[in-house]
């Protein structure tokens, strides 16, 4: 009832402001295809390229011992790891989705490997909220080393000893010349075609709640101060970090920062719940890690900023 309330609601908003709500998806449209979509999915499709060729079991094998110490996980849950690092929202999703698929992790491994991979890029933690809404490297260099650190001690948090053996089955691959030219030529186009579909939702997703946004906006949502950015960036970051930088860089509006960009969004949930629909992840553990992880951010990268400011 309460998500049939939410869409009768905002169509009868999208009638009564229909240049706002064409304005906003324009906007939403030109930075995904500006931004979004040449940032990602160069990631998206050499992540399906090295799951397909079996890189996930060669760094399996490499990073087993760590992976399985620290966080109790299968060693190929550490390409999950190092794309979701490096990469950016949903990248991390999407790669733990395939890794389960190609039966390289349990549900369960899956699930809590989700948990602290998924996380916001280097770039756009230091570039965007750093360098351009901040007006300062270091805020961007505190808030991306408090997010790593934050999202490893969830995944320690959340360790638990697997009883159940590793379903996975280790493939042997062999690279025979006639062979390997038509197999590597179905894994580009099927990892190309994987990508665009990728994309293109988490376009219409990006378009969709730009033009919430704007409608909150133009109905008196505020739009100013941490505590605007605070609930803005419950539903989409970007307008949070935005809003809670126009407040000036202070120890609250770091730490609410922190918060909004490790918790990730309801625009970056519904991307995620898109990868994760048919693996058997349950949605609620997934968004209330989030929050875990959005507090330990806030409390971590506060401490650092007072240490280091």
């Amino acid at each position: 009832m309460i998500i049939l309330f939410f869409l009768i609601t905002f169509k009868t908003f999208f009638l009564i402001f229909p240049e706002v709500v064409l304005t906003a998806a324009h906007e939403g449209l030109l930075m995904w295809f500006n931004n979004v979509l040449p940032a990602l999915l160069p990631f998206m499709i050499i992540t399906n390229m090295l799951i397909s060729l079996g890189f996930a079991q060669l760094i399996g094998q490499i990073l087993s011992p760590a992976m399985k110490l620290v966080f109790g996980l299968p060693g190929a849950g550490g390409v999950a790891l190092i794309i979701g690092l490096t990469s950016g929202y949903p990248i991390g999703a999407k790669a733990v989705a395939d890794l389960q698929k190609a039966g390289e992790l349990s549900t369960r491994d899956a699930q809590h490997l989700l948990a602290f991979c998924n996380n916001a890029g280097p770039l756009f933690i230091l570039g965007v909220v750093g360098v351009s809404l901040f007006g300062s490297s270091t805020v961007g260099y505190i808030l991306w080393i408090g997010h790593i650190l934050s999202a490893i001690f969830l995944g320690i948090l959340l360790r638990k000893n697997n009883e159940e053996k590793s379903k996975a089955t280790p493939t042997i691959i062999t690279f025979h010349r006639k062979k390997s030219n038509i197999r590597l030529g179905e894994i580009m186009g099927g990892s190309v075609k994987n990508a665009m579909e990728s994309m293109i939702v988490i376009g219409g997703l990006i378009v969709f709640f730009s033009a919430i946004m704007a409608v909150l906006e133009e109905i008196g949502f505020p739009d100013t101060g941490v505590f605007a950015g605070l609930l803005a960036g419950i539903i989409e970051v970007t307008s949070g970090v935005r809003d809670i930088s126009n407040a000036g860089i202070s120890v609250y509006s770091i730490g609410t920062a922190a918060f909004i960009i490790a918790f990730g969004g309801m625009s970056i949930h519904m991307q995620t719940f898109h990868f994760i629909d048919k693996i058997g992840i349950k949605p609620q553990y997934y968004i209330f890690n989030k929050f875990l992880h959005g507090i330990f951010a806030a409390i971590i990268t506060t401490l650092l900023w007072l240490i280091f400011k």
